[in-house]
């Protein structure tokens, strides 16, 4: 097992970590996401409250992606929220949700995935994605995309219908 560097003077120069720049407006992002949903909603659905949440971002051309993992004490209950923004995220949707998944050459996970389900009632447009132990809830509303996960071993009934309370709290604030 290693612990990475040694931290001697000679070895490395600690002042690399102390002043290295920090992206403010990648982390004011992830951390605005995890304001999206409260403890107690959180709670309310999971019957624990998160101990902590992590928060991150990545931007690419087009897009920012931000997300927040809410990690609770039983951490298979956990929850994975994450935002895509940008003027790509229509087309990016379209490409996931709506192209001919047959066409061209698929990868050997995507052809074991059943396809996209969609689900009803929950901003412009929405599907579960995925099996009952790697699934997620991608929902589109104007110019966001919100992907919502939650682990466990729970059917995917009953993982939607926790997802779906969620995206409810989550999409007014988006």
């Amino acid at each position: 097992m290693t612990a990475g560097p040694a931290l001697n003077s000679s070895a490395l120069d600690w002042r690399a970590f102390l002043y290295r720049p920090v992206d403010c407006g990648a982390v004011l992002l992830a951390t605005a996401v995890c304001a999206l949903l409260s403890s107690a909603e959180i709670s309310a659905v999971q019957g624990e409250a998160p101990m902590r949440t992590k928060p991150s971002a990545t931007e690419s051309p087009g897009l920012a992606v931000e997300r927040c993992f809410f990690e609770l004490r039983s951490f298979p209950k956990s929850i994975s929220l994450e935002v895509t923004r940008g003027p790509g995220v229509r087309a990016l949707w379209r490409r996931s949700f709506h192209e001919d998944r047959g066409a061209g050459r698929q990868e050997e996970e995507e052809k074991d995935q059943p396809p996209p389900r969609p689900v009803r009632g929950l901003g412009d447009e929405a599907f579960w994605v995925g099996t009952p132990r790697l699934g997620g809830l991608y929902v589109l509303r104007t110019d966001a995309m919100l992907r919502l996960a939650v682990g466990g071993g729970e059917s995917v009934e009953s993982k939607l219908r926790k997802l779906r309370r969620l995206a409810h709290k989550a999409l007014p604030r988006l």
